[in-house]
């Protein structure tokens, strides 16, 4: 989680799709977060790799080398307790399950409005911490983006 003397959240987002990285990757770093890219989740999992601690989790569930849910597995196993969002066009109950078994906070159908995903997040990293404002969306629907 975030250490104290640094006040924002860092957030990874996980996704086979270059598009779909660029877009999340914007709106999170405009609204104030340490932001992480990865589109390829075998490349989360190398060895060595270190990001340092990550507070939330935003996953593709369908991608050709790994789905989102294998990757979570893989990094609860590693003793990764970030917040999650999994985010996905094929939703069905077996997945739901999986993901709540995995500890899933959030489970959205695309395409996600982003609206919902910024009330989301800001439901999942709260706006405060340890008594500090923390940067959020807030700020960003203020100004309009």
């Amino acid at each position: 989680m975030t250490h104290p003397e640094d006040p924002r959240y860092t957030v990874m987002v996980v996704d086979d799709d270059p598009s779909v990285l660029a877009c999340y990757g914007r709106l999170l770093r405009r609204a104030g977060y340490n932001t992480l890219v990865e589109g390829d989740p075998s490349h989360v999992l190398a060895p060595g790799r270190s990001d340092g601690d990550v507070d939330l989790l935003l996953l593709d569930h369908r991608m050709p080398t790994m789905d989102g849910l294998t990757l979570l597995a893989e990094l609860r196993r590693r003793e990764c307790r970030a917040r999650c969002i999994l985010i996905s066009a094929f939703l069905n109950d077996d997945v739901r399950t999986r993901a709540a078994t995995l500890g899933v906070d959030r489970v959205l159908e695309k395409p996600v409005d982003a609206s919902l995903l910024r009330r989301v997040i800001l439901d999942l990293l709260p706006a405060r911490a340890g008594g500090r404002t923390e940067p959020g969306f807030a700020d960003v629907e203020r100004r309009g983006a």
